[in-house]
């Protein structure tokens, strides 16, 4: 008889899932079933108990008429057989376009397994955690629920757009004791190809980074604030110009324009040989004569470079599916991208540093060397002097006597200097990891420290396997049981992590949806963090893109304490 072991208290599956469902809601009676099928397929095939949907542009480009479909779609999830064990619902739906200047159309669903039972979410207003019971549906016009945050960017970040409905809505959880943040972003897109070939970093770049950094900064700034996943539509474009480059080597440019009309101007790429039509550019035309193969290819992902100055900051599991926008909207052409963008990777899943550590890793036996992987720490200048001591041109607070300092070390005068002892580096550990003897702000040390405990979990020989539990959805005694079982015993090795496409055979509209499985380590316990504010040669700005920002912006230093009754355990994040 197959009898049923509790899965680990300290570990909860999460699926994460970002879309941007503008298009099917142009053709609902026809796109809503077939999104809805697809999405409730991955939730069936990954099993989470925690579920995290983030929607961009709800309700449509044309909002005014099709807003009146989001809450078909909100009644079809809520009420489909398949997410019947989801027994606690929150979910926050800015739909009020009668409010421009503080309109998103961002859409933020929360589902959690009956087997979640602690639960809560951050009162905003209370500054406090609040239980989580039932089902609550937020929508219209949400400015006054405190459970959540929402900001539109200020006009001057995109000056070439008269209006958009950019932003980010957020919230904050606090699962099996463990605080963690979800925020959904929506940013600036490409507006023209032609400008958008210019050398990399485009206009359009610049102001993508610079609300991406608007936000951390936020983020960071907040004291009671958690570590994040930030997923959304971060409409990432390819380095438009030297793609351009890389499918137009030995091919002749010609210049079109009809009249005075700019919009109209096109550039085509014609091979010298037999004047064959390569490669036509436009405004918003980007149609190559192999279009459907040729944009699949590894070589794309070179080009793929928005995220590389926030590397250190953010985290991405590596990306092995294809670009995911722009697709045909025509259900029977799924997998044709429309030649008018770049295949790019606009929707990402990221993760902060801090929230790496609470993330069980899959794959950790073999060190990954992508160049994705950094701490948060970039501004530190480390060397090895001939006594085996670091040396380091960090002027942060943990160095000179900050708070977060004092509190853990033994002698409350006591303060980490330039060449700090062996001890003092100690102090700062991460949690539940023997860090080599540098300090915590080294990234190798910090990386190999990272993978060095998720290979010891891996390769335990008492490592707990993870099975459904009775308490958790699992079936009862009656006709049920055999189909469970069968379910259980025929389904395939599930992953722990997962970051990949949901229909990538069907017609989701023009974005396909991104998701990312991984299993929560709970037994971090909640924390708390100080901020300080630093200066640092890092800090000082030299992008003339940054001039606009507030002063009051500045970077800051996070110290985030896991497991207080642990007080050695310090992660440091800083210079956002």
């Amino acid at each position: 008889m197959l009898k049923f072991k509790k899965m680990g208290s300290d570990k909860v599956p999460l699926l994460l899932v970002t879309a941007n469902v503008g298009s099917i809601f142009e053709e609902p009676s026809v796109m809503l079933p077939i999104w809805t099928s697809e999405f409730l397929q991955a939730v069936a095939r990954m099993d989470p108990k925690f579920i995290a949907l983030h929607l961009q542009e709800v309700g449509g480009k044309t909002y005014e008429k099709s807003m009146q479909y989001v809450q078909e779609f909100v009644q079809r999830l809520c009420d489909c057989p398949e997410l019947r064990l989801y027994d606690k619902i929150r979910i926050f739906l800015d739909e009020d376009f009668s409010s421009p200047e503080k309109f998103t159309a961002l859409g933020n669903m929360y589902f959690a397994h009956s087997s979640l039972t602690d639960l809560k979410i951050w009162d905003f207003a209370l500054n406090a955690y609040v239980d989580v019971a039932g089902r609550e549906v937020h929508s219209g016009n949400i400015e006054k629920v405190t459970t959540k945050e929402k900001a539109k960017f200020p006009q001057h970040f995109f000056p070439e757009c008269k209006w958009s409905r950019k932003g980010f809505l957020r919230t904050r959880w606090l699962i099996r004791g463990t605080g963690i943040e979800f925020v959904n972003i929506h940013l600036f897109h490409d507006a023209s190809n032609l400008l958008a070939m210019e050398p990399f970093p485009s206009v359009y770049c610049r102001s993508r980074r610079r609300a991406l950094r608007h936000t951390l900064r936020h983020l960071h700034s907040d004291i009671n604030a958690a570590p994040y996943f930030i997923f959304g539509d971060f409409n990432f474009r390819t380095d438009t110009g030297g793609v351009v480059k890389k499918v137009t080597e030995e091919l002749s440019a010609c210049r079109l324009q009809n009249g005075a009309n700019v919009d109209s101007t096109k550039l085509q790429y014609r091979s010298e040989k037999d004047g064959r039509l390569v490669l036509t550019v436009g405004k918003k035309e980007f149609a190559h004569a192999d279009h459907q193969k040729i944009f699949r290819e590894p070589w794309l992902q070179r080009f793929d470079r928005e995220l590389e100055v926030l590397r250190p900051h953010l985290y991405e599991f590596p990306v092995k599916f294809p670009p995911s926008y722009p697709f045909e909207e025509d259900v029977h052409l799924p997998t044709h991208y429309m030649k008018t963008r770049c295949p790019s990777w606009c929707d990402r899943i990221l993760l902060s540093q801090s929230a790496r550590l609470l993330i069980q890793h899959q794959d950790s036996t073999r060190v990954d060397n992508r160049p994705n992987v950094h701490t948060s720490r970039k501004s530190v200048t480390e060397s090895t002097d001939s006594s085996g001591r670091v040396s380091s041109s960090d002027s942060s607070p943990a160095r000179s006597g900050s708070p977060a300092t004092q509190n853990h070390q033994s002698s409350p005068n006591k303060c980490l200097e330039k060449k700090s002892s062996l001890m003092d580096i100690d102090a700062l550990s991460v949690p539940g990891i023997n860090v080599s003897r540098k300090s915590i702000a080294d990234p190798t040390s910090l990386h190999q420290a990272i993978n060095a405990r998720a290979s010891e979990s891996e390769g335990s020989p008492i490592r707990r396997k993870l099975v459904r539990n009775q308490s958790e959805g699992s079936p009862k005694t009656g006709d049920g049981v055999s189909n469970e079982l069968r379910r259980l015993v025929e389904a395939p090795k599930r992953k722990r992590t997962e970051y990949g496409v949901i229909g990538d055979t069907a017609c989701m509209g023009d974005h396909k949806p991104i998701y990312l499985r991984v299993m929560l380590q709970t037994d971090r316990g909640n924390f708390r963090q100080e901020c300080h504010s630093e200066t640092s040669p890092k800090n000082t700005r030299n992008d003339e893109t940054d001039l606009s920002e507030s002063t009051t912006d500045s970077p800051n230093s996070r110290y985030i304490h896991f497991n207080v009754d642990e007080p050695c355990n310090l992660f440091k994040e800083t210079d956002i």
